[in-house]
């Protein structure tokens, strides 16, 4: 099952790219505004990230809450207590990060609590994470999809198949995702005459805006961080312990010749997170895209309040266990006629003017977030 749409718009719900800001009343902003989580662990080190917010009124307004100052936490079956820690950073209000300490393993058993400051507790069932087969064999392939015309991005593309062997286990669920990673030669563009303050790390814009675009280089070694726009789903119910081969997982750009670092995983889904995804894509195939599906279709499977059972809360506790190849696509192939859509730097680079004093600076620091960090991607290859 395959639909088109950021999977951290699934994940998240909208979380990314949607606008976060603080609240410290803690107070449902209206009737149609719901407190939304987006938690998950899995057997790679972490930290874990997990975001507590309060959704808009309307679902589709883009708009979250983030939630300060609550208590997070992960228990298991082994008595294990592991605490999230809020983040100070103004713009990840609601964002909580697990501690070194916690990784999650296969067979383990996991309830997520959340308790917030005005009193409301919130707790998951009980998930177990489940094994997941090793991918085996890798194959690419150039794609031309000729309904779209020149110059379409979806035109040309790099599919991606693989082989596994589903185990002799009942119910088992799989995801598919991957991660890209690219050199960023900018960190920074300030559009409409806006210049970037070093002190403040933001852009300042001038009264009257203009047309100008500015782009700030990077200061050292970074990477820009893209993802799957797919939600491919699969499970074992009419094949379970067979092999499995050929399988469609991915699709990755046609956007230059050079050879493209892809962090491929397959992850082994609980029957809780597989029910959601694949109800959340059955709502994608019946309305066109998930901003079409009411709030009231998306309410979490496994995440309910303990202090008013009656509440309904977004989003899902995803526990699962990943098996993960990374790989380069060579892609200086036959391109079948076919040009990559190269994305050009927005406006012209910054440098301080001639006469400028030594405290100038032009170049921005690399800050580790969603889409950029200053962290050597695993596998990294300087080709």
């Amino acid at each position: 099952m395959k639909h088109k749409f950021p999977i951290y718009f699934v994940l998240l719900l909208f979380i990314v790219g949607a606008c976060i800001n603080p609240i410290d009343n803690f107070q449902q902003i209206a009737y149609k505004s719901f407190l939304t989580v987006d938690a998950s662990i899995s057997n790679e080190p972490g930290p874990y990230r997990i975001s507590v917010s309060y959704s808009s009124e309307k679902i589709a307004g883009g708009y979250f809450a983030g939630v300060k100052k609550a208590k997070v936490y992960v228990t298991d079956e082994r008595g294990g207590n592991y605490v999230f820690t809020e983040s100070s950073l103004a713009r990840e209000a609601g964002i909580y990060r697990s501690g070194s300490n916690f990784i999650g393993r296969v067979g383990g058993t996991y309830i997520l609590h959340i308790d917030l400051a005005d009193g409301k507790k919130y707790q998951s069932t009980p998930e177990t994470m489940k094994p997941v087969p090793a991918i085996e064999n890798l194959i690419t392939q150039f794609d031309v999809q000729s309904q779209y015309p020149l110059g379409d991005s979806r035109r040309a593309g790099f599919n991606i198949f693989l082989d596994f062997q589903d185990p002799a286990t009942e119910g088992d669920n799989y995801l598919w995702s991957w991660r890209h990673y690219e050199r960023a030669p900018i960190c920074a563009t300030c559009y409409g005459g806006g210049r970037y303050n070093f002190t403040t790390l933001a852009c300042e814009y001038p009264r009257t805006p203009s047309d100008a675009v500015t782009s700030y280089k990077c200061d050292g070694n970074c990477w820009n961080v893209s993802y799957s726009t797919d939600l491919n789903l699969f499970t074992d119910s009419y094949l379970n312990g067979k092999r499995v081969t050929g399988k469609k997982v991915a699709r990755v750009p046609f956007d230059g010749f050079n050879p493209y670092y892809l962090a491929l995983e397959q992850r082994g889904l609980t029957k809780n997170s597989y029910n959601y995804y694949n109800f959340l894509t059955s709502q994608i195939q019946n309305n066109g895209t998930l901003f079409d599906v009411s709030a009231e279709t998306q309410f979490s499977i496994n995440i309910k309040s303990t202090t008013n059972p009656d509440e309904k809360i977004l989003g899902i506790f995803d526990v699962y266990s990943v098996a993960k190849k990374i790989f380069y696509i060579q892609r200086d192939g036959d391109s079948k006629g076919e040009l990559p859509i190269v994305k050009g730097i927005p406006g012209s680079i910054y440098s301080c003017p001639p006469g400028s004093p030594s405290t100038c600076k032009e170049n921005v620091v690399c800050e580790d977030s969603p889409s950029r960090t200053p962290f050597k991607p695993e596998g990294w290859q300087d080709l």
